[in-house]
């Protein structure tokens, strides 16, 4: 199968969208052919921080021009590792193949990947089997490096909290406040459990 010469890609991508290129007659002999519209980018799936997900596909109903649109997740920057879940991911463009079904799995294992797990949902994580290397290797060393490095998520601070702590000086009794609402005023301290109204009024800690 004719592949271009190995090349520089001067951005990410740049690099996924020949991949692209370089897949289709893959798809064309061992599945099905790729759909005409594929957008493929470096992004964060939008289930990312929840799920963990690498990779996502969107519907061609979802967007403007009838479309896929793909994401590689900026946390994966080996090429192999970037290419088993795009090739997860065009299986998702194809007839049948848009959730972890039965014509997903058929697709898939055309196409050397093989199930992370094992059950109704073992599709849905999937990684290079026995023939992922024989059948892609060529396509990935025509590609060249892939311009990317890892984004780690482990270094980004979290957020604070955007609360204040409001205390009643007299009996300790505490709540939690916006800033914009402690600048209208803070009230008086209605706490009866010793049976006597505080009165005093909260302060900020």
């Amino acid at each position: 199968m004719q592949l271009t010469t190995s090349q520089v890609h001067v951005n990410r991508e740049s690099y996924l969208e020949q991949a692209v290129v370089e897949c289709r007659p893959f798809f064309d002999l061992y599945s099905q052919p790729l759909p005409a519209k594929i957008r493929v980018s470096c992004g964060f799936p939008s289930n990312a921080k929840r799920t963990g997900a690498i990779g996502e596909c969107h519907s061609d109903k979802a967007s403007g021009d009838n479309a896929f649109e793909i994401f590689i997740s900026p946390v994966l920057d080996n090429p192999l590792a970037v290419f088993e879940v795009l090739i997860h991911e065009l299986c998702h463009t194809l007839a049948g193949g848009f959730n972890h079904g039965v014509g997903f799995q058929k697709h898939a294992d055309a196409l050397g990947l093989i199930p992370l797990n094992s059950g109704k949902n073992a599709y849905k994580a999937t990684k290079g089997g026995a023939q992922f290397l024989p059948m892609w290797q060529a396509v990935i060393d025509s590609l060249g490096d892939y311009p990317h490095k890892e984004l780690s998520l482990s270094t980004r601070k979290t957020q604070g909290t955007r609360m204040l702590k409001a205390v009643c000086p007299s009996c300790g009794f505490s709540f939690r406040v916006t800033s914009h609402w402690a600048s209208k005023g803070l009230p008086q301290c209605c706490n009866t459990e010793s049976g006597v109204d505080c009165g005093d009024i909260f302060v900020l800690v």
